[in-house]
């Protein structure tokens, strides 16, 4: 894969008229529908999850920086 965006830690996540608003590190703020922040946020906590557990079983895991 080389044709992607590498984000660090949101700096912030807030809710108006009925969006969810995400904004990354650099800037850019993202907006979904409530649902689809749902489904994105359970998505991303089972690929988070099992690539942490990939990490464990290789011995790679090292602790957590923000």
């Amino acid at each position: 894969m080389s044709d992607f965006i590498e984000y660090g830690i949101a700096t912030e996540v807030w809710v108006n008229d009925g969006h969810v608003f995400v904004k990354a590190y650099d800037g850019v703020i993202i907006r979904m529908t409530p649902e689809v922040a749902i489904r994105l946020g359970r998505d991303l906590e089972a690929a988070g999850t099992e690539s942490f557990i990939n990490k464990v079983m290789d011995g790679d895991a090292k602790p957590a920086s923000l």
